[in-house]
């Protein structure tokens, strides 16, 4: 499963790093700073090294007249900007004393779509209020929304947020992991003291140097005498080199090249201190390592080799991008990574277009002095190509792998849902049975809808009203958010259900299509169609509509989708009030209790669909949509078909709900919901006109001709 997820999740990124979406930061000055604090402290100016604000207390009391430093405030965000449910990070501002407890805590900005509203923000709100008077030093384990807190000198239980468990988790470990950095960097806590709080990183599996260049995450360059002497062929400088004739394939120069500021590389290749230095410029969006070693590090010779400070240029998408050298006395030092060697740190700044998941060009200067009478007086100079193939989007990949998939939050999840998971994933093995052996499922009408209704009725009340496990096009756009933004899909650990069926969902794409999820394992479809059965158990008939027109208004969910994806782009705050063209979170998450407007639009959506079989879903549904654009990775035509069908059989057309079969006798997959009742049909022999055909047999009918007298 972990293999699938993964390949998932690379797929994911490699699609959806299309959109560039800037990195979010801190941005509050120290006025909006000492407001929000309620005026309680004299808030100084932030810290020219990390951006945290000193807090001093009011009343002075420090020595010789000084302020009396009392703690340090901080935007989660400028730390460890961990992603909610939206795909987007979630920013708190927390005011920590010189002990490492919390003072104060304040949500600043969150676009978590289950509570836009004043109400779902102040739930929110009111669960960052629980961590007051916590310390860094607490082990805080997040309970569900209904149970009991609890807190001592040691640990914690915290109320969990009712329908935002992604959420509270995220905001769980945005609090606790900035606050460890802090606590380490401004008042003087070791590690050791702050085990549980520090970033994902510390939990990180460091891979060795070997392991780090078999996965791409560093690129290599080597130069021989014979390359670098080619480089100056024909200018006053060549032939510097005079072991270059003799020894042309001798390694001259070795350099390496990594990006540090993903995490599984830097966190490789740098300590815990040098990893929060990395990380503590407000300026920096990435940090660019590049070392080199071998015998023309240290020429002694200029003629060879001048001594100039060591230049990169890089260049994404033929534009040169600005580099500033960063000081880093620190040596690199990990299993296996070469001796004596130099390392250069050149920061790309917030405000470049750099792009990690995209191919980026590098090329160093190097330089050589000539002149008359043996002083080497001029310059002559070449700009050498470093070959650095390596893609960011497999960073991403292995830095989910190795950091959050390591890390011991999300597994504590798990772990308490184990027998939820267990249900889950008895009920995905019983419905791949029956998908499998569809023949058997639907050899009879009566029982296809035995085991369909009641499959229906696990979908609804256990996987949506019990489990929460409705899929939405929210996590779609949230994906999306935390892929272009430079993030992973590991704040979707905190949900095991969405990763479940995510994961299955993905796989039953390539053989069956949209249909499994749309038609078994959608807890709002799965709502709409025991609805529609209960409607005509009363005797209301829902209508069909004409072919023309029902193919018409199927594209009207094709529609919704682009603008959603378009609106994520172009209009953020739009898109935000797009998706909530789902009624999902008001029917499943919160079961019908919330503002009436969405009350109202779920309703009017459940409605629909008793008068048009499954209307929303065939009409209206972006998560159908994205299904179905995915699903045309399917290859397989596995319901079965006859010569007969479509031409003179039109049985299963005419029968067919979702108004998915061609006239021709073709099944659309792209809108088949996969209830196998064509199936049925197919093995009919009172329904299906090839079968009927087949159980009459001609019959020859004599007939005698008697002359009768007279005649």
């Amino acid at each position: 499963m972990i293999d699938s997820i993964r390949h998932l999740m690379r797929a994911a990124g490699l699609m959806l790093a299309l959109l560039g979406l800037p990195a979010e930061g801190g941005s509050l000055s120290r006025i909006e700073v000492e407001q929000l604090l309620d005026g309680q402290f004299v808030v100084g100016e932030v810290d020219a090294a990390l951006p945290v604000y000193p807090l001093f207390a009011r009343d002075g009391g420090g020595s010789e007249g000084k302020p009396r430093l009392t703690g340090y405030a901080f935007e989660t965000i400028d730390f460890k900007p961990v992603r909610g449910y939206s795909g987007k990070p979630i920013n708190v501002l927390v005011a920590m004393d010189s002990s490492g407890s919390f003072m104060e805590l304040r949500l600043l900005q969150h676009r978590e779509p289950f509570f836009t509203n004043p109400t779902g923000t102040a739930r929110l709100s009111n669960f960052v209020a629980q961590y007051q008077d916590l310390s860094v030093r607490h082990s805080v384990r997040v309970l569900d929304y209904t149970g009991q807190t609890s807190r001592d000198d040691a640990a914690a239980e915290l109320q969990g947020v009712k329908s935002g468990t992604v959420t509270a988790g995220s905001i769980n470990r945005t609090i606790l992991l900035s606050a460890a950095d802090i606590a380490v960097a401004k008042l003087g806590l070791s590690e050791s003291a702050v085990p549980r709080k520090r970033s994902t990183t510390e939990h990180t599996r460091r891979l060795g140097w070997d392991s780090l260049r078999a996965h791409g995450m560093v690129g290599t360059t080597v130069f021989t005498r014979k390359d670098i002497e080619r480089q100056f062929a024909g200018t006053r400088a060549a032939g510097a080199d005079a072991r270059a004739p003799g020894q042309p394939e001798e390694t001259a120069l070795t350099l390496h090249t990594a990006v540090l500021t993903q995490p599984v590389v830097g966190h490789s290749l740098v300590d815990g201190d040098g990893w929060r230095y990395l990380n503590g410029n407000r300026r920096s969006a990435h940090v660019l390592l590049v070392t080199e070693s071998g015998p023309l590090v240290d020429a002694d010779d200029e003629a060879i080799r001048a001594r100039e400070p060591f230049a990169v240029d890089l260049r994404q998408d033929g534009r040169p991008i600005a580099l500033r050298a960063l000081p880093y006395e620190k040596a690199l030092a990990m299993p296996g990574y070469p001796e004596r060697v130099r390392a250069h740190l050149f920061i790309i700044d917030k405000a470049a277009a750099f792009d990690p998941s995209k191919p980026f060009e590098l090329a160093f200067r190097f330089s050589r002095k000539f002149g008359t009478n043996h002083v080497l007086s001029k310059l002559e100079q070449r700009m050498l190509r470093i070959n650095h193939d390596y893609h960011g989007w497999r960073v991403q990949a292995y830095g989910w792998l190795y950091t959050d998939w390591m890390a011991l939050d999300w597994m504590k999840v798990w772990q308490s849902r184990a027998a939820e998971i267990a249900v889950l994933v008895a009920g995905l093995a019983l419905l791949t049975a029956m998908l499998v052996r569809l023949r058997q499922t639907s050899a009879t009408d009566r029982r296809l809808a035995m085991l369909r209704t009641a499959y229906l009725l696990f979908t609804l009340g256990f996987v949506g009203w019990y489990a929460q496990g409705q899929l939405t096009i929210i996590n779609v756009t949230a994906a999306l958010e935390s892929l272009s933004g430079g993030g992973d899909l590991g704040f979707m650990l905190n949900d095991p259900m969405s990763v479940i069926l995510w994961t299955f969902t993905g796989v039953t794409l390539l053989f069956w299509g949209r249909s499994t999820f749309c038609g078994w394992l959608c807890p709002f479809g799965a709502l709409q169609e025991l609805a529609s059965m209960l409607v005509r158990r009363l005797g209301l008939q829902q209508r069909r509509l004409r072919t023309v027109v029902d193919a018409r208004l199927k594209w009207v969910k094709y529609a919704v989708l682009a603008l959603i994806l378009v609106a994520v782009k172009a209009a953020p705050d739009f898109a935000e009030q797009a998706v909530k063209v789902e009624p999902f979170e008001t029917a499943i998450s919160f079961y019908f209790v919330r503002d009436w407007p969405y009350v109202a639009w779920a309703a009017a959506c459940l409605a629909f669909g008793l008068f048009i079989y499954r209307g929303y879903c065939r009409y209206l549904c972006p998560l159908g949509a994205a299904l179905a654009c995915m699903g045309r990775l399917q290859r397989w035509s596995w319901l079965p078909r006859r010569e007969e069908c479509g031409q003179p059989c039109q049985s299963c057309r005419h029968r067919c709900e979702y108004q998915a079969i061609a006239s021709d006798g073709r099944i659309q997959y792209s809108e088949c919901f996969q209830c196998l009742d064509c199936v049925s049909i197919y093995q009919d022999p009172q329904r299906c006109l090839p079968l009927i055909r087949a159980q009459k047999r001609p019959t020859v009918q004599v007939v005698e001709f008697v002359k009768t007298e007279g005649a």
